[in-house]
């Protein structure tokens, strides 16, 4: 199942920007707060929170998915769109 385009959201999150965010339908809903190119590739690596996060990957790209506790439900994640 391919998940809807993520939706452009400028909000914030305390003091981060948010510049997008999606639900993932394996379960989680991202809010990316930056994005950095991966190397010399056209790769692009995503950051951000996520809320009840799942363990397979993230709409923003499953490649050295990654995330990490902050606190309850909510993480930090970081993902790489090289599938």
């Amino acid at each position: 199942m391919v998940s809807a385009p993520a939706q452009v959201i400028p909000k914030r999150i305390g003091i981060w920007h948010v510049d997008r965010h999606e639900s993932d339908h394996r379960g989680g809903v991202y809010f990316r707060i930056g994005t950095e190119q991966e190397g010399i590739s056209a790769d692009q690596i995503s950051h951000g929170f996520v809320y009840k996060p799942n363990s397979e990957g993230s709409p923003f790209g499953n490649a050295r998915y990654y995330y990490s506790n902050l606190t309850g439900d909510w993480y930090y994640f970081n993902a790489s769109n090289d599938w």
